[in-house]
């Protein structure tokens, strides 16, 4: 066989399962359109261990967050390029009942490996509106998505395993055991398109659940060191830049930014930060989530040639180098994937259809 896989978009997702593909032996081609929006080019990048509004631990962290940690280092490595920032994270405390409630927290062994440190209301940070404290975590930071796919694309480049070109749907030849696209041919192809999955009749089933998220780019009056997030984030990417975000939106899913999310984000920064600051930038993205945010990773029903890798949702920078792994071993290793990844789960929805 001439390929053992195509790979079809080169966002986030199909940067780290190419990658990683390569990385175990395997011949991949990629096809992508850079002139296609990518979500992955407007979101910030950042992982941490504690997610929402009630600071859940985020799902599979004791796994996931040293396994990309890891991933990340290896990557900068090979590629010769920065990508992964370590920056601890500020999480203010909205209660007295969670500060003692955290405090509590930091001697268990599934929280403590994330936090460094408790603050209480007597040493709550001056660039930060904390009254009651908050709490000061590490294994967190951000990964420099834009600069991550670039570096792919020159890794994939290199070894001549790249098509900038719109992949067409009706020139694919699905067979038993390969598939055959404009003369080249391959074992499996796995498509990794993010928000255009929905245009994807082979996968349109899957319940897709697209959110637009739009950020803002700050000229900052004093340095930050740390991130701050309650409500909104605000990622220091150097001494006076930052971004800050993101707003949820299932309803207007274009790619244009609004006065509303604009207005909704600086309503909440002014309560979260005492630092002056110049709005200098503003863009928006349309992520690809599931409705139970976990990712979208399998082989098709009924044509096993065809695969996916998409869903990721916010948590992209974390999810995809563990389970871009999981889903190497599945495909040339037989090993199961876990129940919550697997589209097996939606199945029914494929052969309700007809």
């Amino acid at each position: 066989m001439e390929w053992d896989y195509f790979i079809v978009g080169q966002g986030l997702a199909g940067s780290i399962l190419s990658y990683n593909l390569i990385r175990n032996d395997l011949k991949v081609l990629v096809f992508d359109d850079p002139a296609l929006p990518k979500s992955s080019t407007v979101a910030a990048g950042i992982y941490n261990p504690f997610t929402g509004r009630k600071m859940v631990m985020t799902w599979m962290a004791e796994q996931l967050f040293p396994y990309l940690l890891k991933f990340y280092k290896d990557m900068e490595a090979e590629l010769g390029i920065r990508l992964l920032y370590n920056i601890p994270m500020y999480r203010p405390f909205l209660s007295l009942e969670e500060h003692n409630e955290w405090s509590i927290r930091l001697y268990e062994d599934s929280y403590s490996q994330f936090i460094e440190r408790i603050l209480s209301p007597q040493e709550a940070l001056i660039q930060v509106v904390n009254p009651m404290g908050g709490m000061m975590l590490k294994m967190s930071g951000y990964v420099d998505i834009g600069a991550l796919i670039r570096g792919v694309t020159d890794f994939l480049e290199q070894r001549k395993a790249f098509c900038s070109e719109r992949f067409s749907y009706h020139k694919l030849q699905i067979l038993k055991d390969h598939v055959q696209y404009n003369g080249h041919s391959a074992r499996k192809i796995i498509f990794c398109e993010g928000p255009s999955m929905s245009g994807n009749n082979f996968f349109s089933w899957l319940p897709l659940n697209l959110v637009k998220g739009e950020i803002l780019e700050l000229e900052l009056q004093e340095p930050l060191t740390y991130i701050v997030n309650r409500g909104v984030f605000v990622l220091p990417i150097t001494k006076s830049y930052c971004r800050v975000g993101s707003t949820f939106d299932n309803q207007d899913l274009s790619w244009e930014v609004t006065g509303r999310a604009k207005t909704q984000l600086l309503h909440k920064l002014d309560k979260l930060i005492r630092i002056p600051y110049r709005v200098i930038g503003h863009s928006a993205g349309v992520r690809p989530a599931s409705l139970d945010r976990r990712p979208f990773i399998g082989l098709h029903p009924e044509h096993e040639p065809l695969g996916v890798f998409n869903g990721l949702g916010t948590k992209g920078v974390s999810l995809s180098p563990y389970f871009a792994q999981e889903f190497f071993e599945f495909l040339e290793q037989g090993k199961p994937l876990i129940k919550h990844v697997a589209i097996s789960r939606y199945f029914s929805l494929y052969y309700n259809k007809f």
